[in-house]
């Protein structure tokens, strides 16, 4: 019995993440307001009814998706940067963290992006409350951010006209590699991780400290 219930619980669970991926996909593709529930479960390949029984509505779904997004993204963040003291060391563990979170799920981070793109839009998607939570769970990475860098200038390691300026120059570098970034060119996750931590210290005037190329990289330079 326990170990029925256990499967029907993973079985379960993995269901749900079909149907937000492919709600993610369609969000992505299509908008919000143009994706129906009956094209989720299509690609999710599932029944409306089934679909149901996961999530009461699109709008479910869109909660759903935006707040674990929110939950895997901070823990990445905060994990990488936990117990660190040097503002130079964390400021780049911060950016190179946030990158490789963005990167790893290329076509949820484009959804993520396109559905807290306009703050409008999410408000009209969205209950108040939820909408509050999706919104404290960002300022929550906006602050440590901010934090960070004021902990530089506080230390007399960062130099920088005005720190909300700062903080929104780094975390637009790491956020919006989600767009231009391609996984058959020329740089690897890595790299492009590496290079926005470096990008991240020269804004607040701290000098990166020297890197290696990753592999990839060095075997596409390599065939020039």
């Amino acid at each position: 019995m326990i170990m029925g219930t256990a499967q029907a619980h993973d079985d379960s669970n993995a269901t749900e993440e079909q149907i937000l991926a492919a709600a993610a996909t369609l969000f992505q593709q299509n908008g919000y307001s143009r994706t129906k529930v009956v094209d989720i479960a299509r690609a999710a390949g599932i029944t409306p009814p089934t679909l149901y029984w996961h999530f009461e509505s699109k709008a479910d779904i869109l909660y759903a998706f935006l707040h674990q997004s929110l939950e895997d993204f901070l823990g990445q963040i905060e994990a990488a940067t936990a117990g660190i003291d040097d503002p130079v060391d964390a400021l780049a563990r911060f950016a190179a963290a946030h990158t490789r979170a963005q990167l790893a799920k290329l076509s949820q981070a484009h959804a993520f992006l396109s559905m807290t793109y306009s703050p409008t839009q999410l408000a009209s998607a969205l209950s108040k409350d939820r909408y509050e939570v999706v919104r404290e769970m960002h300022r929550r990475h906006v602050d440590q951010c901010r934090d960070l860098i004021r902990r530089g200038v506080d230390q007399g390691v960062f130099d920088v006209p005005d720190i909300t300026a700062a903080t929104f120059a780094v975390l637009n570098i790491a956020e919006y590699a989600a767009m231009w970034f391609r996984p058959d060119g020329n740089l690897g996750v890595e790299d492009v991780a590496q290079m926005n931590a470096d990008f991240a210290l020269r804004l607040v005037a701290a000098s990166p400290p020297p890197r290696r190329h990753s592999r990839k990289r060095a075997t596409n330079d390599a065939r020039r």
